[in-house]
């Protein structure tokens, strides 16, 4: 059930913030936003960021490296609500320097350390707003750039555009079943001779139900695609959950999709990434998921699963040296992952606030090469607190753990702790520790995270 706001509790939210904070590593961290109600039926929302860091780190061998990353950012969304649907534009632009790491034989100097990231977007929307419509609609097409200067392969800046279009149309048969179409098409062109134009397109029809004590959701993905590895693809997207007792839940999910293997989704994974050749599309054809959740008693939920994964093209991360510097790389292959894990919660009102998640994988891939997987993880292991001490005081405290595929790869062992405390009304300052036990591990594609570091600064809302 939803929470009842009233207007003039919304009317009386503060609508801007401002947060700036500064650390060792040379980190900066600044975010601002405001959202502006010009009318009833028209918002304006506006946010801005800076962060990064300056310093120096350890690679694998010890040595010193001066690595530096900066990130900023601008974003804007408007949204008009007509009568019966509410129009969404909006867009931004994203840019990144930083430099790559150095080879282990020798220094590096020009171009290859001055990498340079330009992101930029715009879109337009429609959804329907009105629960009497006979059919309702969400659609939502728009523009997407990422430009490369001075790639990690070529000597030339890299281009890629993207056209995506999405949205959902479906239509109730009775109060409650529904049955609707989702689709996804993304139109890819690219500057650079190694990469071809294509197209995604995606359709995906359902049928759900509601009742009280059951949920079922039947689909399938049906994909289709231009160019490397052209064809169509088909896979489950079926949801099951059976409800009992009022509080405890038998699941099944079996699932699959498409993952368009665009410049976005590669520096997602490591900014630091660069390919000789385009990569496939990554399918999974079948991912199925068992599992129990239950809240036997108030504030405490608790949640059991276990499934079995097949990814077709999946990615693999490599380290690749290029003569001065080194690089993320990828290999791809068939990908076969068991899974199983718990996860416990338990809250207290607005005082107290844990939970614990594990889960254990196992990779196999058709090559059979350990050393492919060696930066897939085998364990994973979160725990976070948040805790209300007093009024205007609140803790935080986390702990990550990932045990990778490779035996000579560190794992990554994150413990962190923070605090917020309310100097004046909407004034707070804010402290946060990371990587508390000094520990030395690295990202995917073998970059190094910063060792022990603190990250203090302010708070003001308006």
């Amino acid at each position: 059930m939803f929470p009842i706001v009233r207007e003039w509790e919304w009317e009386n939210t503060k609508r801007g913030y401002v947060r700036a904070g500064a650390g060792n590593y040379g980190n900066v961290d600044f975010k601002a936003g405001y959202i502006w109600d010009i009318t009833k039926g028209d918002r304006l929302n506006v946010a801005t960021s800076l962060d990064g860091m300056n310093g120096t780190l350890k690679d694998a061998i010890d040595n010193d490296w001066k690595s530096r990353f900066y990130s900023s950012s601008f974003n804007i969304g408007y949204r008009h609500s007509f009568r019966n649907m509410d129009l969404n534009l909006g867009g931004g632009f994203h840019s990144r320097v930083f430099n790559y790491m150095l080879s282990p034989i020798s220094s590096i100097s020009g171009e290859n350390d001055k990498q340079h990231h330009t992101l930029g977007d715009f879109y337009v929307g429609l959804s329907s707003t009105d629960e009497m419509m006979p059919l309702q609609f969400t659609v939502q097409t728009g523009f997407q750039y990422f430009k490369q200067k001075y790639p990690a392969i070529s000597d030339e800046n890299s281009t890629e555009k993207i056209i995506h279009t999405a949205g959902d149309v479906w239509g109730k048969l009775s109060d409650i079943q529904r049955v609707g179409i989702k689709f996804e098409m993304d139109n890819l062109f690219y500057s650079d001779d190694l990469m071809k134009d294509y197209t995604s397109l995606g359709l995906n029809p359902y049928y759900a139900i509601d009742e009280d004590s059951w949920r079922l959701h039947l689909g399938a993905h049906v994909d289709w695609m231009t160019g490397n590895d052209s064809g169509i693809d088909v896979a489950p997207d079926i949801r099951a959950e059976y409800i009992f007792s009022d509080s405890y839940i038998l699941y099944l999910n079996a699932q699959g999709g498409r993952q368009v293997n665009d410049y976005r989704m590669l520096s997602r994974i490591s900014p630091y990434w660069g390919t000789e050749q385009q990569l496939d599309a990554t399918y999974v054809p079948f991912d199925a998921t068992l599992g129990f959740k239950a809240s036997p008693v108030s504030g405490l939920w608790f949640n059991i699963f276990g499934g079995y994964q097949i990814r077709k093209h999946e990615l693999f991360c490599t380290l690749v040296p290029a003569g001065q510097f080194v690089y993320t790389g990828f290999v791809q292959d068939k990908g076969k992952i068991g899974y199983g894990g718990a996860e416990v919660k338990y809250g207290y009102k607005d005082y107290f606030d844990a939970s614990v998640k594990g889960t254990y994988y196992g990779w196999t891939t058709d090559s059979d090469d350990d050393m492919i997987v060696a930066m897939k993880p085998e364990m994973e292991l979160n725990f976070k607190v948040d805790a209300k001490l007093m009024d205007g005081l609140k803790l935080r405290l986390g702990y990550d753990y990932v045990k990778r595929k490779g035996e000579d790869v560190d794992p990554v062992s994150n413990l962190s702790v923070g605090a917020t405390y309310e100097l004046l009304k909407d004034i707070s300052i804010f402290v946060d520790v990371n990587n508390l036990l000094n520990k030395q591990y690295y990202y995917e594609g073998g970059y190094p995270a910063e060792k022990l570091n603190v990250l203090g600064g302010l708070t003001f809302r308006f």
